[in-house]
């Protein structure tokens, strides 16, 4: 339930990366695969910078 609501903060906000912590994000990748995570945040908006943001965090 708390993932949802982090994600439906983030596709409200101006810039979800910045919205979305990266617990949620390793979380999505984990469950999903990094592939299918990129696909569904691009599909909504997500771009090329809030992909790398993402990235940098599955590396931390």
């Amino acid at each position: 339930m708390i993932d949802i609501v982090w994600l439906v903060i983030g596709l409200l906000a101006s810039s979800p990366a910045d919205v979305i912590p990266c617990p949620v994000i390793k979380r999505a990748v984990a469950q999903y695969g990094e592939a299918s995570a990129e696909a569904w945040a691009r599909s909504k908006g997500f771009s090329n910078k809030d992909v790398e943001r993402a990235r940098r965090c599955l590396k931390s």
